[in-house]
């Protein structure tokens, strides 16, 4: 029985190591076989081919939609007492239509006055022509030479005769004094009316107009034209040097998400909105100075408002040789594209960088038109090496 037992636990041994043996022999496989299986595959080039573009605007501003044709009517004290308006917000108005009307008893009063000194002067010189023929016509009687040569009554004749051309002059000169009256008063009677400029819609009026000192700063009648839109607004110091008149731009609004609109900028200040903004920020006060411009719209209005707020994004009128932005590899500070030459061979140039967007990079220098460009580089290039690509895509 004790020898059976011995024989029971051998062979348990036995088994055991076979099993353990069997499963280090099978980790040993595995331990061999896995580096084979991990092997990793060396990535396709793909070549894309350098070119000549511009990158999408990085500049980005803000702005307001107002009216371009506005007018406003502001309150003048010197035209005397604000006898009517005669319009009322939401009215169409044509331009030359009457919209305010002040008070013009004193004007037509001085109107009157300058009328009448007109025809007054032209009764007195009509007076004197007449004064004039009669002494022109005059029979001549025989009379005695005289010393001089003419006779005593002939010289009368042309002494009268010069006297009424002199009266005549001056009769002349006063009357053009009283037309240049007359019309200093036409012009006080027809400032009395004020006429619309333009063709539009009347947005504001104000009627209880204070005829205060400060008055004449309030807004009577606003009228405004909806044919002609822009966009208004402020950019900093920084995109200043960026910018230009006549850049085109996009912009949109928030209230109509899908759509955008496009124009040109017509205007850039050449100084501060504020001076004293622009000492604070040469001194350190704030982040910089502020410039107005001004953007025409130039594509169809459509459903845009005045007073939408906008994002304007300025286009890069620009041209710069373009590369994707994956190609471009940094070293130690320098920027590097890898080029594959007509024998298909890997090459390492160092290039300049200019702006970017997305998806493109311009490269200032280092780089030609056409260039074979590998748009995902990767440490397994080498200079020299043979790469393997796909076909070029752009």
């Amino acid at each position: 029985m004790k020898r059976n037992k011995k024989a029971k636990k051998w062979q348990l041994y036995t088994a055991i190591g076979v099993a353990s043996a069997i499963v280090i022999g099978a980790a040993g496989i595995l331990i061999f076989r896995q580096p084979s299986q991990s092997a990793v595959k060396e990535e396709t080039s793909h070549i894309v081919t350098a070119k000549e573009g511009s990158v999408a605007s990085s500049v980005l501003l803000s702005g307001t939609v107002t009216a371009k044709n506005e007018q406003y009517v502001y309150f003048d004290a010197s035209k005397g007492d604000l006898d009517e308006i005669l319009v009322s917000v939401g009215d169409k108005v044509e331009e030359g239509q009457a919209l305010v009307k002040y008070s013009s008893a004193d004007a037509q009063s001085a109107y009157d006055a300058a009328d009448r000194a007109v025809a007054k002067a032209d009764r007195h010189i009509e007076e004197l022509n007449k004064a004039r023929e009669n002494a022109s016509a005059a029979p001549a009687s025989p009379q005695v030479p005289t010393e001089a040569g003419l006779p005593e009554q002939a010289q009368a004749g042309t002494s009268s005769v010069s006297s009424i051309d002199s009266q005549i002059s001056d009769a002349k000169d006063n009357r053009a004094d009283a037309v240049a009256q007359l019309n200093k008063a036409q012009a006080q009677l027809d400032a009395a009316t004020v006429l619309s400029t333009l063709e539009g819609t009347v947005v504001e009026v104000n009627r209880n107009v204070s005829k205060s000192p400060t008055g004449n700063s309030q807004v009577v009648v606003h009228v405004v034209s909806n044919e002609n839109l822009q966009v208004k607004g402020e950019l900093s110091e920084y995109n200043l040097a960026n910018l230009s008149v006549g850049q085109e731009v996009t912009f949109t609004s928030k209230v109509y998400q899908d759509k955008s609109w496009t124009g040109k900028i017509s205007y850039i200040s050449d100084y501060p909105k504020n001076n004293g903004e622009a000492a604070n920020a040469a001194l350190g006060g704030n982040t910089g100075s502020k410039y107005p411009y001004t953007v025409d719209v130039t594509s169809d209005i459509g459903e845009l408002k005045q007073g939408f707020s906008v994002s304007v994004e300025v286009k890069n009128k620009s041209k710069a040789i373009l590369v994707p932005l994956t190609s471009i590899v940094t070293e130690n500070d320098k920027n590097y594209v890898w080029l594959v030459d007509d024998q298909k061979k890997a090459k390492k140039v160092e290039v300049t960088l200019g702006n970017a967007d997305a998806d493109n990079q311009e490269i200032t220098s280092g780089l030609t038109d056409g260039a074979k460009v590998i748009s995902n580089p990767t440490s397994s290039l080498e200079e020299g090496k043979e790469v393997k690509a796909d076909e070029e895509t752009n």
